[in-house]
């Protein structure tokens, strides 16, 4: 097995912690064992006290790669990284503690843990998730080392946890038209290292449908249908997860309830219920919610020729469609409220909405 130690002493300390543990999972391994939260003073500098954890997790990675990928988590969550080397208050600080029974001393990586036997903040943590565990470098057992421990400082027990997720291994962002989806979606798959799924459509069938929604409404959901049908039986055979969709393939009878006349509808959903057997399920749904007002000057800001004669009116009247869906679906549902929000142009409100969904 492999332990690791995760500290944080800037800006929301309890969220990094979240964040890193839930970035180790899903693009590294699956976290197998989280301690509880101990608080300690900074060492060696003047800072904010530190929350500390240690987590164990299991991966074919070498050393050198898994610290690789631990520093790229540290950069993505905003880590910068000194040339003088100076300790220094930091966002988050992801450390190699052991690595299964491995002695490794260079100049790039020490295994284990250099100074780990001195530290309190690391053993006392480590003792609740690997108490037998065998320091390689001398036999001494984790309990052994506490009991040798030269370090005065008794770390602190914070009553917050850290939650191990379930990986979803798919997952899809909906909400109304011009929410933001797309974009959503895109950084949800830099942040998880998934596989994004982009609905497709046909522009000229769309420019139909938004002259005339109550003429065109059956062909265009028809025309969604097909595309979603050929998309989802393609990726049922892909193997990278998670796979993150921009859409719901199961919200056509959202916008076919709203738009169609009654016997068009009861033609669509019979020919929807012929084909929801083979979309691919999400094991949850991100649901974007922002006022009509806002994404309707969305849309118009990005100037698609097709949307033009989209108004208040539809949007307001899907949205109320959606809301009505929410009470009666059995998709597990995570909601995120965009309004005074831009996670687009603000990575720190991205990862306060990624922080959030590692909870759900």
């Amino acid at each position: 097995m492999i332990y690791l130690s995760i500290g944080s002493n800037l800006g929301d300390r309890l969220k990094f912690l979240q964040l890193a543990v839930g970035l180790i999972s899903y693009r590294i391994s699956t976290v197998k064992n989280v301690s509880r939260i101990y608080e300690t003073p900074a060492m060696g500098f003047k800072g904010n006290p530190f929350y500390n954890i240690c987590v164990e997790i299991n991966t074919d990675l070498q050393p050198k790669s898994l610290l690789e990928k631990l520093l790229d988590i540290e950069k993505y969550l905003g880590r910068v990284r000194s040339s003088d080397r100076k300790s220094k208050s930091r966002k988050v600080d992801i450390d190699i503690v052991y690595f299964k029974n491995l002695i490794l001393k260079d100049k790039e990586l020490f295994i284990p843990h250099k100074n780990m036997h001195e530290r309190n903040f690391v053993l006392y943590p480590l003792y609740e998730i690997c108490s037998d565990f065998k320091d390689p470098r001398n036999g001494k057992s984790i309990q052994t080392l506490l009991d040798n421990s030269k370090d005065s400082v008794i770390p602190k027990i914070v009553e917050e946890e850290i939650y191990i997720q379930e990986i979803k291994k798919t997952i899809a962002v909906e909400g109304l038209i011009g929410v933001g989806k797309t974009e959503f979606s895109r950084k949800l798959r830099d942040a998880l290292f998934g596989e994004l799924v982009l609905e497709e459509f046909d522009d000229v069938v769309l420019e139909k449908f938004y002259k005339n929604p109550t003429k065109n409404a059956f062909e265009t959901e028809k025309s969604f249908l097909e595309f979603r049908m050929r998309q989802h039986k393609e990726y049922k055979t892909r193997k990278k997860y998670p796979q993150i969709f921009d859409y719901l393939a199961h919200k056509s009878i959202i916008f076919a309830k709203k738009t169609m006349a009654p016997f068009e509808f009861i033609q669509f959903q019979r020919d929807f219920n012929h084909c929801s057997g083979f979309f691919i399920k999400p094991e949850v749904v991100i649901l974007l919610n922002q006022e009509t007002n806002f994404i309707l000057d969305k849309i118009n800001k990005r100037g698609r020729k097709f949307e033009k004669k989209i108004d208040l009116k539809y949007l307001d009247l899907i949205k109320s469609e959606y809301n009505n869906w929410k009470t009666k679906t059995k998709f597990p549902l995570y909601n995120i409220d965009l309004n005074n929000s831009d996670f687009k142009n603000n990575h720190s409100v991205f990862l306060s909405f990624l922080n959030l969904f590692f909870k759900c």
